[in-house]
């Protein structure tokens, strides 16, 4: 006899990935604050109570969403290949409009502790720094660099330039390249690499 549940998995499946584009969508576009849940609902052509099936809260479906895209991320390489990931990462991420607007909205939202993606965005930036400044470490001759500036300032400054020129392309599409620009960014370490000259 078949399992019912797996019958139907794939159609709720899907149905899942529906409210997830609508709502990405959605609060990319207006906020969270500004988007209810039987807006999302609607425009994903169900009712309130079938999109609370799939997810219970409206801060749910928004941490559904920044776990899809924490999912979507291609794995941080280690090495001088870590400012390549990095890059690419950029790269990838902006194959998805949708997603770097809502990114760049809900980080600005959630500088309100009351919201609720701002433990996520504290942790993921936390993390993302600790992770670029031992990569960094590992790789940079102290030694050679300027007075003042160490490992952990440099990881900040290397995620500061990838937000600062999202805001840009958003505003301003096409009139910045961000992956290249953090690449040419990241190049400019080279004569500090422990293994330079």
């Amino acid at each position: 006899m078949s399992d019912p549940e797996r019958r139907t998995r794939p159609h709720g499946d899907e149905r899942r990935r529906r409210i997830l584009e609508v709502a990405t969508r959605l609060f990319s576009e207006r906020g969270w604050n500004a988007v209810s849940i039987a807006e999302v609902a609607q425009e994903a052509g169900l009712s309130q109570a079938g999109l609370l099936y799939h997810f219970p809260s409206k801060r749910d479906l928004l941490l559904a969403i920044l776990q899809e895209r924490e999912r979507t991320e291609a794995a941080m390489p280690t090495g001088l290949d870590f400012f390549t990931g990095f890059a690419r990462n950029l790269e990838l991420s902006e194959r998805n409009p949708a997603m770097v607007q809502l990114f760049a909205v809900l980080s600005s939202e959630a500088v309100n502790a009351d919201h609720p993606a701002h433990d996520w965005f504290v942790t993921r930036y936390t993390d993302l720094v600790a992770l670029a400044t031992r990569e960094i470490d590992a790789m940079v001759d102290p030694d050679r660099l300027p007075d003042g500036v160490d490992s952990r300032m440099i990881a900040q400054w290397v995620i500061g330039l990838a937000d600062g020129l999202r805001t840009q392309v958003m505003l301003n599409p096409g009139s910045v390249d961000r992956h290249r620009s953090v690449e040419r960014f990241l190049d400019l370490l080279r004569p500090y690499l422990r293994d330079a000259g």
